[in-house]
């Protein structure tokens, strides 16, 4: 069960680290917006894990992936609100920030927790790439004689994994000498990630199982 426990961990951490629409969408959130909104989308893509881990324990996951109706459901869903969020990043006016008068320091507009909660979110849990990751996981290291107490467990180290990696970039990506940086070309990062994101959608609406 150790061996297990590390596998998975050293999965999971390698699977988000790698350039992805949670890794864009997290970018595009923390450096427009703020660290306080990068946290929540941080927030929703674990969350999202968690619905992933529950059906993939109830063996839906195995429906899911030998059903093409299902599969392409979700396929396009997701390849169609991924390109929702880039075309918005890509057609959104320079506005979200402006330079307060008194202090000349660069204020953004709000976004709400829960609009970046709710990103983070759907952005991984209508990844069909993560339905199939998440199966071959149950499939050949979870084993299906696993006790729930033990699938619990690694749904705890899964959800804790993704999400501290992904606070991590946005504690990263928001440090006053990185953003004095970025701040100088946030109008091309904005467009940058809208680009991947939509690059992102295209490519998801084209995945095979």
């Amino acid at each position: 069960m150790l061996t297990q426990f590390v596998t998975i961990g050293l999965l999971m951490l390698l699977s988000a680290m790698l350039p992805g629409p949670d890794f864009a969408l997290v970018t595009k959130n923390t450096i427009l917006h703020s660290r306080r909104m990068g946290i929540f989308t941080s927030l929703g893509i674990g969350s999202a894990i968690l619905v992933h881990i529950t059906y993939c324990v109830l063996g839906l996951a195995v429906i899911i992936s030998q059903s093409i109706l299902l599969f392409s459901i979700i396929k396009f869903i997701g390849a169609a609100y991924l390109i929702y969020l880039g075309i918005n990043a890509l057609l959104a006016r320079h506005a979200d920030t402006s330079v307060a008068p008194q202090s000349g320091s660069i204020q953004k507009t709000k976004m709400s927790e829960l609009i970046a909660f709710r990103q983070g979110f759907f952005c991984n849990l209508l990844n069909p790439k993560a339905t199939l990751f998440f199966l071959a996981l149950f499939t050949l290291i979870i084993k299906p004689e696993t006790s729930l107490g033990w699938e619990l467990v690694y749904a705890i180290e899964m959800f804790i994994i993704i999400t501290a990696w992904f606070c991590c970039l946005t504690i990263l990506l928001s440090h006053r000498r990185v953003l004095r940086l970025l701040n100088k070309i946030e109008k091309y990062i904005e467009k940058t990630m809208g680009v991947f994101l939509i690059g992102f959608g295209v490519a998801l609406a084209f995945v095979k199982k």
